[in-house]
C-alpha cells in the first residue's frame, strides 16, 4: 500500500560546506555548531540488520523511506572489519572496513563505496554521521600486534587503547580527520565518549576538519559538560542521578510518561546532561539535546507502537528526535540487545503498524512545516519556547510558541477517545485554530483574554492544534 504522508520535499536542502554557517553553541564560545543542527531528526541503522543483504547499496531504499518519514540524519553503526569474534562495535580499528558491508574486500574501492552512500543520502537531504569506537579493538587486530605500545590493558574484551601515547594519539586522529574527507560524512558518534579519548582529542578532530573546510557534528555516547569537542550526547534525557545506564538500556523508561512534567524538567534542567550537572544544578543549559528513544543498546522495545512516546516526548519536544531504525513502524524486542535483531520489513504490510508509521510521518510533517516554532534553539535549553497548557489531560499538555502562532500538544494517555476542555491567555486579537490533523477549523470562545475549546484526542494519541493571528 503507498504512502498517504510524503515529506520528502519538507526536508531542508542538503548545502555543501562552504554553504554552511557556524554557529555558537555553547556559552563558552567554545563551541560553533553546523546551521543544518536545528532541523536534525536522527535515526540509528545498524547495516547488517537493515536488510537481508546488510550491505551499504541495499541502503537506499531504506534511505528512500527515511526521508519520506522526515528524517535528514542517519547515525551508521560501526562500518569497520569485525574479525574474528568482533560485532562492529569490537573490531580491526577505524582504519579498516568491513567487506560485509561494503560488499567488497578491498579497502581502497570499499571507501570508494562508502563515499558512494553519503552522496546518495545528500542527494536526499540526509545527513551521515559513522560510528566511531574509542575504547580499542579486538586483540586479534593487526593494529594490536604492530603498534602493542598503542595498547594498555583491556576493555569490553579486548585490546584497549593507550590514549598516553603522543604517537597513537596523532593517528587515530588523523586517521578520522581522513576517513571524513574520504567519504564526505557529516561527523562521528563516538561511543563510550568522553570516557576514553576525552574532550581534547574530539576537539582536535574538528578543529583540523574546519581547517580542511569541513563543518562537522560530533556526538558523544556519554552525557558531558560539551568541553568544546562534542555538540550534543547520544542520551539527552537521563536519571543517571538514580540509576546507571546498564539499568536504563535494560529497561527503558518514557520518562515524561511516567512521572516527570516535561515543562517543569525543562525549565529546570531536570533529567537533562550529565549526572554531574544534575547534581550540582546547573543541567539543562546548553543549546541542543537529544531525546533518544531508542538505540542498539535497548534490551527490550519502548515505543511499541505508542504515539505519546515517539511524539509527545521527542518530535513535538524540544529535543533533536533520536531512535533506531524499525522503532517508527513497530519493530519489537524483548530481553535481547535490539542491535542483533533483523529490523522486520514486512511489519508495514499490517494495517496497524503502517497506520501508526503514518501517524509518525504526521508528525515530523508537522514538525517540517513550522521550523519557527520546532526548529527553536536559544543559547541556553531552560529558556526554551515550550510552556504549560491549561487543560485537564492525564499527562501535562504544553504548547510551542512564537509571537504570531502557538501549536497546543494535547496527549490522551488512556484507551478510548476522549474531549478535553482547553483554555489559553490570548490578546484581543483575531485569531484562528485549526486542528493540524484533520485539517478543520475549530471554534472557541472567548472570557477576559481567554481563549476556550474542545479538543478531540483518540485513546493513545495526540491532538495537536494551532493557533494563529489572523493576517490583518
Amino acid at each position: 500500500m503507498p504512502r498517504r504522508i510524503d515529506n520528502t520535499s519538507l526536508l531542508p536542502p542538503y548545502r555543501p560546506d562552504e554553504e554552511v554557517t557556524l554557529i555558537p553553541s555553547s556559552a563558552d564560545g567554545l563551541l560553533r555548531s553546523p546551521d543544518w543542527t536545528d532541523e536534525l531528526v536522527l535515526v540509528e541503522v545498524h547495516p547488517e540488520t537493515a536488510t537481508r543483504e546488510g550491505t551499504l547499496e541495499s541502503l537506499l531504499p531504506v534511505l528512500d523511506h527515511l526521508a519520506a518519514l522526515g528524517v535528514n540524519g542517519v547515525w551508521l553503526t560501526p562500518i569497520y572489519e569485525k574479525g574474528p569474534g568482533g560485532n562492529g562495535y569490537g573490531n580491526q580499528g577505524p582504519h579498516t572496513l568491513e567487506p560485509a558491508v561494503t560488499g567488497c574486500t578491498d579497502v581502497t574501492k570499499g571507501w570508494q563505496r562508502v563515499r558512494m552512500f553519503v552522496d546518495e543520502a545528500h542527494r536526499r537531504n540526509i545527513r551521515v554521521f559513522l560510528d566511531l569506537i574509542t575504547w580499542g579493538t579486538m586483540k586479534n587486530s593487526a593494529l594490536c600486534r604492530e603498534h602493542p605500545d598503542w595498547f594498555d590493558g583491556e576493555a569490553w574484551g579486548g585490546a584497549a587503547f593507550n590514549w598516553k601515547n603522543p604517537d597513537f594519539c596523532e593517528w587515530f586522529i588523523s586517521t578520522c580527520v581522513t576517513n571524513v574527507l574520504v567519504t564526505g560524512a557529516d561527523g562521528y558518534r563516538a561511543d563510550c565518549e568522553p570516557m576514553f579519548a576525552g574532550h581534547r582529542i574530539f576537539a582536535e578532530i574538528r578543529r583540523r576538519l574546519l581547517e580542511q573546510g569541513r563543518k562537522v557534528l560530533l556526538i558523544a555516547e556519554e552525557s558531558s559538560e560539551r568541553g568544546g569537542a562534542y555538540d550534543f550526547e547520544q542520551d539527552g534525557i537521563t536519571g543517571w542521578v538514580n540509576w546507571s545506564r546498564g539499568q536504563q538500556y535494560q529497561n527503558p523508561k518514557a520518562y515524561f510518561l511516567e512521572g516527570w512534567n516535561i515543562v517543569d524538567c525543562v525549565k529546570s534542567g531536570e533529567l537533562h546532561g550529565s549526572a554531574a550537572s544534575q547534581r550540582d544544578g546547573t543541567s539543562g543549559q546548553d543549546k541542543y539535546y537529544t531525546y533518544c528513544v531508542s538505540n542498539h543498546d535497548f534490551q527490550r522495545s519502548l515505543v511499541n507502537m505508542n504515539c505519546l512516546v515517539m511524539g509527545y516526548q521527542a518530535i513535538f519536544a524540544p529535543y533533536i528526535p533520536l531512535w533506531y531504525l524499525g522503532s517508527e513502524f513497530g519493530m519489537h524486542a524483548e530481553n535481547q540487545v535490539i542491535y542483533f535483531v533483523p529490523v522486520d520489513w514486512t511489519l508495514l504490510e499490517r494495517e496497524k503498524n503502517r497506520e501508526f508509521c503514518e501517524d509518525i510521518a504526521t508528525y515530523l510533517h508537522i514538525r517540517r512545516m513550522y521550523p519557527d516554532l520546532f526548529a527553536y534553539w536559544p543559547m541556553n535549553h531552560r529558556e526554551t519556547n515550550i510552556r504549560s497548557v491549561d487543560a485537564d489531560t492525564e499527562l501535562p499538555s504544553y504548547e510551542r510558541y512564537t509571537d504570531e502562532r502557538r501549536i497546543f500538544v494535547i496527549p490522551n494517555g488512556g484507551d478510548i477517545p476522549k474531549t478535553y476542555t482547553v483554555r489559553a491567555d490570548v490578546p484581543e486579537l483575531s485569531v484562528t485554530l485549526i486542528d493540524l490533523l484533520t485539517g478543520e477549523k475549530l471554534p472557541f470562545s472567548r472570557e477576559s483574554g481567554t481563549i476556550c475549546f474542545r479538543a478531540g484526542v483518540n485513546g493513545g494519541k495526540i491532538g495537536v492544534f494551532l493557533l494563529e493571528k489572523q493576517a490583518k
